[in-house]
């Protein structure tokens, strides 16, 4: 049985009582839903049902972008599961009915069962990766250990094709390795960022990453770094905007010298998290 079917019951039969107009709860029912399904997607040990979940979009259902019709259509088919899932747990408690158990008094400690874990099973079941982790990943269409096994990245950066400063180009994917020499905080657009110059015997450029200012702490004056992103040009200078980055520790990157992958993305998970 899904944690809280009946909380989502209630609120997709007010949702048909007031004609499908997304004002059953407070905030519509996409942002309802974005809370419920944390907590339901856990409860789901079952690859079948967990199936249907998914199928169901019940994490993310875009229900505000859907017509009238749609919305109906997507209430009518989710109460039918809801009921199919009530009447299967009716049967299974008829048909072997759970024993009595005794609590014992004080606090008892929950334990989680490994048993039944499968390559269809939630991916919460891996190490590391808590509820509102995998949040994140559904928004990238990953649920179970068998979506994240097949989660392929979107294209590879190659660190090894390194150029010098003086000859990047803009409008291309450059690599560079230089040394950092100046880091700072600002506000381009009221977004809190930080930018840095960096260089290497040839030149320097100018490279800022929007909505990351914690790298201001990181990247520390004549830190080595490799850079790699896309080279754009602001004010007649070249410049890099939010590109990948990696320290340089004992004259060698951890990634310098090969390819490396990058996923797409959502907020809330970086690329280092993969």
């Amino acid at each position: 049985m899904i944690q809280n079917a009946e909380q989502l019951r209630k609120v997709l039969e007010l949702e048909d009582n007031k004609g499908y107009s997304d004002s059953a709860v407070i905030g519509g029912l996409d942002r309802f839903l974005e809370n419920w399904a944390g907590e339901a997607i856990e409860s789901i040990t079952t690859p079948r049902i967990l199936n249907r979940f998914h199928r169901l979009h019940l994490d993310n259902p875009r229900y505000a972008t859907l017509t009238r019709e749609q919305r109906q259509e997507w209430v009518k088919t989710v109460l039918a599961f809801l009921n199919e899932l009530e009447n299967s747990q009716t049967v299974q408690d008829k048909a072997s009915p759970a024993p009595a158990l005794k609590r014992p008094a004080g606090r008892t400690r929950v334990q989680k069962s490994t048993a039944g874990q499968s390559i269809d099973s939630p991916i919460t079941v891996v190490k590391g990766i808590s509820s509102s982790l995998a949040t994140r990943f559904h928004k990238l269409g990953v649920y179970t250990v068998r979506d994240l096994l097949y989660f392929f990245p979107n294209r590879h950066l190659d660190y090894s094709q390194r150029k010098p400063i003086s000859e990047i180009t803009e409008g291309q994917e450059e690599t560079i390795l230089a040394n950092v020499w100046q880091t700072q905080e600002t506000r381009p657009g009221g977004r809190r960022s930080t930018e840095a110059i960096v260089g290497d015997e040839t030149g320097n450029v100018r490279v800022i990453w929007f909505n990351n200012p914690y790298l201001a702490k990181q990247l520390k004056t004549n830190t080595r770094v490799v850079i790699s992103g896309r080279v754009s040009l602001f004010k007649g200078r070249h410049v890099f905007e939010s590109p990948q980055w990696d320290l340089v520790e004992d004259g060698e990157s951890v990634h310098t010298g090969r390819l490396v992958p990058l996923y797409p993305l959502t907020q809330g998970l970086k690329e280092r998290s993969h």
